[in-house]
């Protein structure tokens, strides 16, 4: 196997080299002139320095920028890239990724590659594009160079909103501003799902990605979410540079669940700690919304699901993304991906659970008292005013808010 390499770019700037050793293992090392200047590191994990990183550092972070599991098996299915193969998806997919990252081919600059123009997407082709989008992830064979990247398991499309519309960009040089999550047959319902527990999550102060939800010319629903990892105040438009909780912590995307190596409460809290620019705003920030993931019923709320966002050089909390309730789908796990206290499902979850758990992580008992009990009384409320709302008439809303109902007399 002969050696391959990708130049990794953080903003406009080369960052380093990721390198496909001859016996298939990665390998990135800064560029020297990146790490003299003392510039801001891909990751926490990836700290700046001399050395190269090894294989699974670089699998954690790189690798993460990838889709995940069935998404990701259709992708080596419509490329002929093998879903193991993470090199050669970032040489294909590399070149717009969560954050400011852009992996290009060895040699190609992205300072001066500008505006590579845009494939615009009439709602004929976009109603194909999201309805065929699971048997094609991120319009993969769509023609032209389609380099752009999203992990996640769920069927994702990353464009670029303009004033007519939607489109493709044409290569690294325009970062897309808007992700389109379509419906998949197998969830019914569950665009209006994300679509409110987002909404009741910004109605009790929660910071989150904007979402509209929309339907195709076919009815196809969709939601449309916007990048808060892109910076639509300028123009052109800025990314802004994060990683989720896995990469921060060298974990690999098959550790995202607790159970199976990855990050929980207290390692999560340790980071905010270590990492945050302001932890004392950003530990109660994620304090609640693990109470929220909760009590919405969101087993699936890993580490995969939280993200440090880089304004500057010290990373904040970044806005919350995925909200969604599993538990009004049977065939979902009830077992929370993170436990609280070493409670594993949403059953055993108690009043004494979190008051152990905020005990450990240093939160007195004073701010239960002050912060999460107005918090809960909070979301009562909004989640009687939203359930009233036109836009949420939906059956599976309506179980929704039955479940958090419950939740919050036993809570």
């Amino acid at each position: 196997m002969a050696e391959r390499l990708l130049d990794v770019y953080l903003h406009d700037r080369l960052a380093g080299t990721l390198r496909r050793k001859q016996n298939g293992n990665l390998q990135f090392r800064y560029d020297p002139t990146y790490v003299e200047a003392g510039r801001q590191p891909l990751s926490w994990n990836l700290p700046l320095r001399d050395e190269a990183f090894p294989h699974r550092d670089c699998l954690a972070f790189f690798g993460n920028l990838l889709p995940e599991e069935g998404v990701r098996a259709q992708l080596a299915l419509a490329t002929g890239i093998s879903a193991s193969n993470d090199y050669r998806l970032l040489e294909r997919f590399g070149g717009d990724v969560a954050g400011a990252v852009t992996l290009l081919p060895a040699g190609r600059s992205i300072v001066g590659s500008g505006p590579d123009g845009l494939d615009p997407l009439d709602p004929e082709r976009l109603d194909g594009l999201l309805t065929e989008l699971p048997q094609r992830p991120l319009a993969a064979g769509a023609g032209g160079e389609v380099r752009l990247s999203l992990a996640g398991a769920q069927s994702k499309l990353p464009v670029v909103e303009t004033e007519d519309g939607f489109a493709l960009p044409r290569g690294p040089g325009m970062p897309t501003t808007h992700i389109l999550k379509p419906e998949p047959e197998r969830f019914p319902g569950l665009v209006a799902n994300e679509f409110f527990c987002m909404r009741l999550a910004a109605a009790v102060g929660l910071e989150v990605a904007e979402v509209e939800r929309a339907e195709t010319l076919s009815g196809l629903p969709y939601l449309i979410v916007t990048r808060y990892d892109r910076d639509l105040t300028q123009e052109p438009v800025r990314r802004l540079h994060q990683e989720d909780l896995c990469q921060a912590l060298g974990r690999l995307h098959i550790e995202k669940y607790q159970a199976e190596g990855g990050p929980g409460v207290v390692e999560a809290m340790g980071l905010i700690d270590d990492a945050s620019s302001a932890p004392a705003r950003d530990r109660p920030q994620l304090w609640l919304a693990l109470v929220f993931n909760v009590l919405i019923g969101n087993c699936d709320a890993h580490g995969k699901n939280y993200s440090l966002l880089y304004d500057s050089l010290a990373p904040s909390l970044a806005p919350l993304y995925d909200l969604v309730s599993t538990a009004v789908y049977d065939e979902l796990t009830k077992t929370l991906a993170m436990s609280i206290d070493g409670a594993r499902t949403l059953s055993e979850v108690n009043p004494a659970a979190w008051r152990e758990l905020a005990e450990r992580i240093g939160f007195a008992p004073r701010f239960l008292e002050l912060r999460v009990a107005p918090f809960m009384k909070h979301l009562d409320e909004a989640l009687s005013e939203l359930t009233s709302a036109p836009e949420h008439a939906d059956p599976v809303v309506a179980e929704i808010a039955a479940g958090i109902a419950e939740r919050i007399r036993a809570t």
